[in-house]
C-alpha cells in the first residue's frame, strides 16, 4: 500500500462526515440516471430506485458502500465479522454476484468469478448512491440480474478536511477539495484508515486517492479525466473454526477513465473509455495444507457511448443538460430515444503455492442496444432492448418494459418485465480443473407491480416482484467441475413510508421475501424472510442528529466448522450519530454503533463488533 500512501500523504480520508458543502450533482434527487439510458424523473420511471444523498450519508457518518445499502428495502447485506471483512449483498434474493456496481458508470464486478468487494468501496467524496431493484441487462448486459447499485462522485468549491478515531485502534483522516479553474473543474478526495478490529489478526487498512478534472471545450462539450487507487488489507483471525494469526487478504483497485458529453438541441452523446485493474493477494503461512499463498490479477478494458434524442427536454429549454422533470411535463406528450453500444475485453492471470491457475485468459464482448420512452397526458411507456455477443459463450438478448400509469391525487401505478443474464466468469470458464468453456450465461426474468402514493409531506410505496433464474452456475460433485443446473425463484413485497417535515426526515420500510432453490426445494441461503429499517434525521440549528434502527430476521445458513444447514438467529442494531456546527469552519461529530451492544452475526460463525464508540473534528476551508 505504499504508493498510495505517498500519494495521499496530506490526503486523509472521512471526507464524507465534513460535506458540509455538499457535493453539486447535476441531476436532482427527483431524477434517476441507472435504471434508464438518459437521465428520467424518478416519478417516470417503472423500476423501483432508491437514492440516498451526500447529505444523508453525511448525517449517518457511513464510511463504506456496505453501510449506505444496507438500509434499502430489498437488499440484505452479510458481512463475515468486522469491518473489511468479506461482504456479500443480495438483491431480492438474487447472488451476490447478479448486482452490478457500477462507480460513475465504470462496473466493478471482477473478471476472476465476478464477485464484489462492496467492503472495499469508500464514500469520500460521493454525491449520491443510487440502487435500482430489479433485472436491468437490456441496458447494462451481463450482472444486473437483482440490479444495479451506481455511485456518482461529486464536485464542491473549497474543501473539508476531518480526523476520527474510536474503539479497537480505530483511525481514520480524509480530504475531499474541487475548485473551478477557468473553463476546467478539478476534484480531489482521499483517505486513509487504521483498524485493529475485536480479534486477533482482526485488523482492517484502507488507503485510497480519487482526482477528477472536467474541461468545458464550449457549451455542450465537456470532456473528462478520473482516475481512482484504492489499496486494501484485512486480516483473517480464523479459518474453519481454527485461528490464522498470520493470515491476511490484499486488495488493490486502479481506475481511469476518459469520459466526453455534448450536447445541441434535442441531442446528448454519452461516451465513456475507461480501463480498471484489480490485483488480490493472500497469504497464510501457516496453512497445514501447504496452500499459503495465492495472487490473481485481473483487468478490464470497456468502451461506451450513448446518443438521446429527446425534442421535449429540448422544448424545455433545460439548461447545460442539467434535467428539470417538471418542465418535461409541460411540454407536453413527449417521445425519447437512445441508442448505444459497447465494447469489452477482460483479462485475468493467477497463481497460487500449487503453480499457475490462470495466464492471460480472456474473453471479448460486443453489444448494441436501445431505449424508446413516450409520455401522454398521465401515461408513461418505456422499452429497451439488447443484444449482447461473446466471443467464448455466444449471444444472448435481454429486453426490459415497463409502463406508468398517473391517478388522481397523487396515486401512481407502476408495471415493468425485464429479461436478465449473468455471463460465466473467466474463473467458472477456465480455471484447472473445475472451469467449463461450454457453460451458458446465467438467466432469468422478472415482473413488478407498484402503487405509489404522495399526500403533502407523506409518501408511501408498495411493490410486488417474482424472480426467476435458470442455468444457474454450481460446482458437480460427480462431474468436479461447473455446470449450468441450478433454478430458483424469489417472490416478495417491499414497502416504503417516509415523511418529510421541516427540519425532521423519517422513513420506514421492510421486506417480505420467499427466496428458494428450485432444485432442493430449500430456501435461499443468507437470505431474510423478513427485515425492515427505520432512518431518522433531524437538524436543529447548528446540529445534525441521525439514527438508523435496523432488523433482520432469521434466514438459513451454513456453519463454517461442520458445514451443517441450519438457521441463523435475528437481530436488530440500531447506530446514532450526532454533529454541531460550532464555527462557520468547525463540526465535531460522533457516533455510537450498535449502541445496544447486541451479540449477532450477520454470517454464521464470524461474530460482529459489540458497541463502538467514535468521534472526530471536521474542518471546512
Amino acid at each position: 500500500m505504499r504508493p498510495i500512501l505517498l500519494l495521499a500523504a496530506g490526503i486523509l480520508g472521512g471526507a464524507m462526515p465534513a460535506l458540509s458543502r455538499a457535493a453539486v450533482p447535476r441531476f436532482s434527487d427527483s431524477v434517476v440516471v441507472s435504471a434508464s439510458l438518459d437521465a428520467e424523473a424518478r416519478d417516470e420511471m417503472p423500476a423501483t430506485v432508491t437514492v440516498v444523498d451526500g447529505q444523508e450519508i453525511e448525517a449517518r457518518q457511513d464510511h463504506t458502500l456496505a453501510d449506505v445499502i444496507a438500509a434499502v428495502p430489498g437488499l440484505f447485506v452479510a458481512q463475515a465479522g468486522a469491518p473489511g471483512q468479506q461482504t456479500s449483498v443480495f438483491s431480492r434474493g438474487a447472488n451476490s454476484n447478479q448486482t452490478l456496481l457500477l462507480w460513475n458508470g465504470i462496473p466493478l464486478n471482477d473478471p476472476y468469478f465476478g464477485d464484489i468487494n462492496w467492503q472495499f468501496v469508500p464514500t469520500d467524496g460521493v454525491a449520491r448512491v443510487e440502487v435500482a431493484r430489479g433485472p436491468f441487462s437490456a441496458l447494462y448486459g451481463s450482472g444486473a440480474v437483482g440490479g444495479v447499485v451506481q455511485v456518482f462522485s461529486g464536485a464542491r468549491q473549497g474543501g473539508s478536511f476531518s480526523m476520527e478515531g474510536g474503539d479497537r485502534g480505530y483511525m481514520r483522516g480524509g480530504l475531499a477539495a474541487g475548485a473551478d479553474f477557468g473553463n476546467t473543474r478539478l476534484d480531489v478526495t482521499g483517505h486513509v484508515r487504521r483498524d485493529d478490529g475485536r480479534l486477533g489478526n482482526d485488523f482492517f487498512d484502507s488507503e485510497e486517492l480519487m482526482a477528477r478534472a472536467l474541461w468545458t471545450a464550449r457549451p455542450g462539450l465537456e470532456l473528462g479525466l478520473l482516475a481512482r487507487a484504492n489499496d486494501s488489507a484485512t486480516g483473517v483471525p480464523f479459518s474453519s473454526g481454527l485461528p490464522t494469526p498470520r493470515s491476511r487478504i490484499s486488495w488493490q483497485e486502479r481506475e481511469v477513465a476518459l469520459p466526453v458529453r455534448a450536447e445541441s438541441g434535442p441531442w446528448t452523446v454519452d461516451a465513456q473509455l475507461a480501463e480498471t485493474r484489480f490485483g488480490a493477494g493472500f497469504r497464510n503461512p501457516d496453512d497445514p495444507f501447504g496452500f499459503t499463498a495465492s495472487d490473481t490479477r485481473s483487468q478490464a478494458l470497456r468502451g461506451r457511448a450513448v446518443v438521446t434524442w429527446s425534442p421535449a427536454r429540448a422544448a424545455a429549454g433545460t439548461p447545460g443538460g442539467a434535467p428539470q422533470p417538471a418542465a418535461w411535463r409541460e411540454a407536453g406528450p413527449g417521445l425519447g430515444l437512445a441508442l448505444g453500444g459497447e465494447a469489452e475485453r477482460l483479462e485475468v492471470t493467477s497463481s497460487s503455492s500449487f503453480g499457475t491457475a490462470l495466464k492471460g485468459a480472456r474473453q471479448s464482448t460486443w453489444a448494441a442496444f436501445g431505449e424508446a420512452s413516450y409520455g401522454a397526458g398521465p401515461l408513461h411507456l418505456v422499452a429497451g432492448l439488447r443484444r449482447d455477443d461473446n466471443d467464448v459463450y455466444g449471444g444472448q438478448t435481454s429486453l426490459r418494459a415497463g409502463v406508468v400509469v398517473r391517478l388522481a391525487r397523487g396515486t401512481r401505478l407502476r408495471a415493468s418485465y425485464g429479461d436478465s443474464f449473468r455471463a460465466p466468469s473467466l474463473g467458472e470458464l477456465f480455471f484447472p480443473g473445475s472451469g467449463n468453456p461450454a457453460l451458458r450465461p446465467e438467466t432469468g426474468n422478472s415482473i413488478e407491480l407498484g402503487v405509489d402514493q404522495e399526500i403533502g409531506a407523506w409518501r408511501f410505496a408498495v411493490t410486488g416482484f417474482e424472480n426467476r433464474q435458470r442455468n444457474l452456475i454450481d460446482f458437480d460433485n460427480v462431474a468436479f467441475r461447473d455446470v449450468n443446473i441450478g433454478r430458483a425463484r424469489s417472490r416478495g413485497i417491499e414497502g416504503e413510508m417516509e415523511i418529510r417535515r421541516g427540519l425532521l426526515r423519517v422513513r420506514l420500510n421492510g421486506t417480505l421475501l420467499d427466496a428458494k432453490d428450485q432444485v432442493s426445494g430449500l430456501a435461499l441461503l443468507r437470505r431474510p424472510r423478513t427485515s425492515a429499517n427505520l432512518l431518522a434525521t433531524w437538524r436543529p440549528g447548528n446540529w445534525t442528529l441521525s439514527g438508523v434502527a435496523r432488523y433482520v430476521g432469521v434466514r438459513a445458513d451454513v456453519d463454517p466448522s461442520t458445514f451443517a444447514r441450519r438457521n441463523n438467529p435475528g437481530f436488530l442494531r440500531t447506530d446514532l450519530a450526532a454533529r454541531r456546527r460550532i464555527l462557520p469552519w468547525l463540526s465535531p461529530y460522533a457516533r455510537v454503533e450498535n449502541v445496544a451492544d447486541r451479540k449477532y452475526t450477520e454470517v454464521l460463525g464470524y461474530p460482529t463488533p459489540g458497541r463502538t464508540v467514535l468521534g472526530g473534528l471536521a474542518v471546512d476551508f
